[in-house]
């Protein structure tokens, strides 16, 4: 293949090059983008590898450049530790990968023998563009859409990193799913992570709960408790919501990122966990700020690397696909195999705007295989789930809030598998409420 190595370090340029050299590639060097543009004019390149962090012209310009005139070309973003948040960006922006340094010669060497086995099949086929891949998202589900094959392959090359991660999306997208794919596939797997909804904690228990407390330091703390952030040492901490939290706790947390340590509420005992935090929110946390609703500061600090999950209706090729998924999932539950959707019926939920993303359309194919009377389900058993979906939104306002709670619940159950203590937990209420809704919702 065609390389050029674009990087403002001789000894850098040099080395790479005597390496590709000796893997029979054809290979070019520059020292910087601007040279790197001209050359391109008047050679044909396969690959371009390029530093991220060169004098007048970045690599990230480099790529904009590159994408614009020549998109067939392959482009490897090379980059220190300290810009992989960069280096993301500019994976959405079209660049291949990107390889941090110092660089390693047989990892490269793998990813260059994947990039030309894909550049010939291109030639072959007589296409411009990665044919439509698909990944496992977790929980035994398969992502199809593009838009989110591309996020979680991102999220997987920066799962072993500890920089904070913030994940946003509507509600309902699978940013908690997300979440637990970034932990899954990092080197903290051996403990399960930890989650935490900061709108289900009550507000004069939020220190409590993240630090934990001593015994006696205030009246109902009878003994002392770890908190979350000791609980999750050595893993991953899922601080979901977190736009809800409030101001004086966001001060609070500020200081761990800055300091790495903590002091658990009644001590004063410094206490430093290794957590890798990844936090979601369902509001804009840059208008948050503006409006003075949360610390600048902070969101810097959780915004090193940033992933926005997309809606379901803006990912046409996933609504279909995990219908089938969900379909499997719920006749298997049911003992009801066999069941399958008619024309009429997909044709209904590809033209469905699925305000509640894919909760929803879990719910509707729920619905579907519970109340459809034949092996077929058809158009107008989707319609009926539909409408139930609908009629959430027409109650008076306590039957909105009963069929939220009782919903929400459900959810936190079935994540819970069926484990009481694990969903009270999760939800942030003790278990006697817990086994109280249970009763009130007829759920078990």
């Amino acid at each position: 293949m065609r390389i050029l190595i674009v990087d403002d370090e001789r000894n850098q340029r040099d080395s790479l090059a005597g390496f590709l050299k000796k893997l029979d590639h054809i290979v070019f060097a520059s020292e910087s983008a601007q040279k790197a543009v001209a050359l391109l004019h008047h050679e044909t390149m396969d690959i371009v590898l390029t530093d991220y962090k060169m004098p007048y012209m970045t690599g990230t310009d480099l790529l904009h450049e590159i994408k614009q005139r020549h998109p067939t070309i392959v482009v490897i973003i090379m980059t220190a530790f300290g810009s992989i948040d960069i280096a993301v960006d500019a994976m959405k922006s079209g660049a291949w990968d990107f390889i941090t340094k110092p660089i390693d010669l047989d990892l490269l060497e793998e990813q260059l023998k994947t990039i030309e086995t894909y550049l010939s099949e291109q030639h072959q086929q007589g296409v411009k563009e990665k044919p439509t891949e698909t990944i496992d998202g977790g929980n035994d589900f398969v992502i199809k859409d593009p838009s989110m094959v591309n996020l979680y392959r991102e999220a997987k090359r920066v799962a072993n990193s500890k920089a904070t991660v913030l994940i946003t999306g509507e509600t309902g997208t699978g940013k908690e799913v997300l979440a637990q794919f970034l932990h899954q596939h990092s080197n903290r797997n051996k403990k399960s992570i930890t989650t935490v909804n900061c709108t289900a904690l009550p507000s004069n228990l939020v220190e409590s709960e993240l630090f934990g407390h001593e015994k006696g330091a205030f009246t109902d703390a009878k003994n002392m408790r770890k908190g979350r952030f000791e609980e999750a040492d050595g893993g991953t901490l899922f601080l979901d919501e977190i736009g809800d939290l409030p101001m004086d706790m966001q001060i609070k947390l500020l200081r761990f990122f800055q300091e790495g340590e903590f002091q658990r509420v009644g001590s004063n005992k410094v206490i430093k966990t290794d957590v890798r935090v990844i936090a979601a929110t369902n509001i804009e946390l840059s208008n948050a700020v503006e409006q003075g609703n949360f610390r600048e500061d902070l969101f810097y600090r959780l915004n090193v690397i940033h992933f926005t999950v997309p809606p379901l209706r803006e990912r046409q090729k996933d609504i279909l696909h995990m219908s089938e998924q969900f379909l499997k999932l719920f006749s298997i539950r049911e003992n009801r195999t066999g069941l399958l959707f008619d024309t009429s019926a997909r044709k209904t939920l590809l033209g469905y705007h699925f305000p509640g993303n894919v909760r929803e359309l879990r719910n509707i194919v729920e619905r579907a295989v519970l109340l459809s009377p034949n092996n077929v389900i058809e158009e107008t058993c989707i319609q009926s789930s539909l409408q139930s979906t609908a009629n959430k939104n027409t109650g008076t306002l306590p039957d909105s809030v009963e069929q939220l709670e009782r919903d929400m619940i459900q959810q936190k159950l079935e994540d819970s598998k069926g484990n009481q203590s694990e969903c009270a937990r999760r939800l942030g209420i003790s278990e006697r409420v817990l086994r109280y809704k249970l009763r009130k919702y007829h759920l078990s």
